[in-house]
């Protein structure tokens, strides 16, 4: 028999953890969807430039595949080869970007690469990169956009 009072219980305690995430998502220093908005208006200023370049080479160029419904995404191709799917993940008061790229032949992922901010607990506005001695500083939206476009055009990301 199904102890309803227990799901109950565990319900209420997911409950109440949505709404502490919620309250740490009000007190971020950067709304994620604006700095994402940011990011996506920069990745198409490098577009822009990429694609000049690549045209006067007569290679293959960057191209948006826009999808309904998926707001906090971007897909890019890079020719018929490559996809980049860019997302904006929020979760339990972490905010991050990431970028992943998916290929030919098989369409499995080739590329990722995390681009964390808003992960300020400390109140000094800095982040710690993973086995890193020394704090780096919160990702601005421009370098992000080149470093997915150079890493789309490279086939790696550093």
């Amino acid at each position: 028999m199904v102890d309803y009072g227990k799901l109950a219980d565990g319900a209420k305690q997911r409950q109440d953890a949505e709404n502490v995430s919620t309250v740490k998502n009000r007190e971020l220093k950067v709304d994620p969807k604006a700095f994402f908005e940011k990011v996506r208006a920069h990745l198409f200023v490098e577009i822009n430039k990429a694609n000049a370049e690549l045209r006067k080479r007569g290679i293959r160029y960057i191209a948006q595949n826009h999808l309904s419904g998926f707001d906090n995404e971007i897909f890019l191709t890079y020719g018929t080869d490559v996809l980049c799917r860019i997302m904006l993940n929020t979760l339990a008061g972490k905010c991050q970007i990431t970028a992943i790229s998916s290929g030919h032949p098989n369409g499995y992922e080739l590329l990722r690469k995390e681009y964390p901010f808003n992960n300020d607990v400390s109140g000094t506005g800095m982040l710690l990169d993973k086995g890193a001695e020394f704090p780096a500083v919160e990702p601005r939206s421009e370098d992000i956009a080149v470093d997915i476009i150079s890493s789309i055009l490279v086939g790696k990301f550093d």
